[in-house]
């Protein structure tokens, strides 16, 4: 088929366009963005598909916001790239929930710690918290476990954060499924220790969605 590339070639391809922007080459990002806009559009759907009605950002203003973003920014590879993308997203949905709130003057409006990004500690083996402060101790964690393993915490971005599928996750990493659960397995335990260190209750049984990842 004409213009079929297949997935180790824009694998190939990502990981150079990522060279060629980070060395400064015109013409490079816009390159870049085009192989991965699919998987962007896809995780900026998935991370506000979890806000619900009160998402503060339409799905393609997030996404414009996000290109911007990256413009003055350089990835190491493939993990590295997502990773950001995700980190950035969460940035840019919390300053806009920000913006909306402060946008308010009536004494009923929502307080901005409510207005966060949801993040449920579910998966993690971690009991959810009215004030949100097991989603905020994960990311603080996530950023540790980022400067330990970076792949594995790439992936906990990806699915903890972003909300993607293992299978989805595999696409933006360029990595096979299997190791995607294996990476998974490994940050959720990683986090999960981290958080019930800090005094947050474990949940009794097993992680939710546990059972998903083989």
């Amino acid at each position: 088929m004409d213009g079929f590339i297949p997935p180790e070639g824009r694998h190939a391809l990502v990981e150079e366009l990522l060279q060629r922007h980070h060395a400064g080459e015109d013409g490079a990002l816009e390159a870049l963005w085009r192989e991965i806009y699919a998987e962007v559009h896809r995780m900026a759907r998935a991370m506000l598909a979890r806000e619900g009605p009160r998402r503060p950002i339409d799905t393609t203003v997030l996404v414009h916001e996000l290109y911007l973003k990256m413009g003055g920014a350089s990835f190491e590879n493939r993990a590295h790239l997502f990773g950001s993308l995700v980190r950035m997203m969460g940035q840019v949905v919390t300053d806009a929930a920000r913006r909306r709130s402060r946008s308010r003057r009536r004494e009923e409006a929502v307080a901005v710690a409510a207005e966060e990004l949801t993040l449920d500690p579910a998966p993690l083996g971690i009991e959810s918290d009215a004030g949100g402060l097991a989603g905020a101790s994960a990311i603080k964690a996530l950023d540790r476990l980022d400067a330990l393993s970076p792949r594995p915490a790439a992936v906990a971005w990806l699915r903890f954060v972003g909300g993607l599928s293992v299978e989805q996750v595999a696409t933006c990493l360029g990595v096979s499924e299997r190791t995607v659960k294996s990476d998974w397995a490994f940050a959720r335990a990683w986090l999960h220790r981290e958080l019930t260190f800090q005094g947050l209750r474990p949940r009794h049984g097993r992680p939710e969605g546990e059972h998903d990842e083989g």
